[in-house]
């Protein structure tokens, strides 16, 4: 049986191979790249939108306080002009004062938040901008990439038509662990031991698992988890 399972290995090996030059293709990356960008814009954005909701209503309570500031200022140049008690005069102009520091206040702040706004305008046009070039980055790496994979198409059938061949000849519990396995990125699965060490990862195995090994079982290393065998000696 590890016979079998040595030959699904081996022809294993060429669709490792496709798979190995699929996954670095630069064209891939770049397209995934992309992908991964344009799946966060629209976090990103959402983010903005609230951002820029709360700058804006900020801005309009501003607007509706220096609205009533100036009113009050016009009521009191108004009333300062008909005046004639000295004291109510410098009760008034004393009134003028703190209400002009109020609005150069107010007006301070409304120009941090107008200042706010256009940042956050420049965030919405470099987002706008960085969108459409990873929109164009996908399509074009994903449609070179899409190529690059038909490409192995023909010899990536042919391999695993000869894999569906073997596994039939492997021992189902023995496939399942072994494709388990391989569906985890471990690659070669099959290792034969040196000694008493595993034969991937050097690492000296236990007794009683190697006695397992000298009855012919397939044993798993507990440090790099690939299955062990040992050639039967003759």
């Amino acid at each position: 049986m590890i016979e079998e399972l040595l030959a699904y290995q081996a022809a294993d090996a060429g669709l490792k191979k496709i798979e190995s030059e699929l996954a670095g293709s630069e064209d891939r990356k770049k397209a995934l790249a992309a992908k991964k960008y344009l799946d966060g814009v629209e976090e990103s954005v959402n983010k903005l939108d609230a951002r820029a909701a709360g700058l804006a209503a900020a801005y309009s309570m501003l607007e509706e306080e220096q609205v009533k500031l100036k009113e009050q200022e016009s009521e009191f140049v108004r009333a300062a002009g008909s005046v004639e008690d000295r004291t109510e005069a410098a009760y008034l102009l004393k009134k003028m004062d703190e209400l002009a520091a109020k609005i150069k206040i107010v007006a301070g702040k409304a120009e941090k938040l107008s200042e706010d706004i256009g940042a956050v305008m420049k965030e919405y046009m470099r987002i706008k901008n960085e969108t459409k070039a990873a929109q164009a980055q996908y399509a074009e790496n994903g449609k070179k990439y899409n190529e690059l994979k038909a490409s192995f198409k023909d010899e990536r059938d042919k391999v695993e038509s000869e894999l569906k061949k073997l596994a039939a000849k492997v021992d189902p519990a023995l496939m399942e662990r072994y494709l388990k396995k391989r569906a985890g990125k471990i690659y070669p699965v099959l290792y034969e031991v040196r000694g008493n060490f595993c034969g991937a990862c050097n690492m000296e195995l236990p007794m009683s698992e190697l006695g397992k090994l000298k009855n012919g079982e397939i044993i798993e290393c507990d440090q790099c988890g690939r299955l062990l065998y040992q050639k039967p000696k003759k």
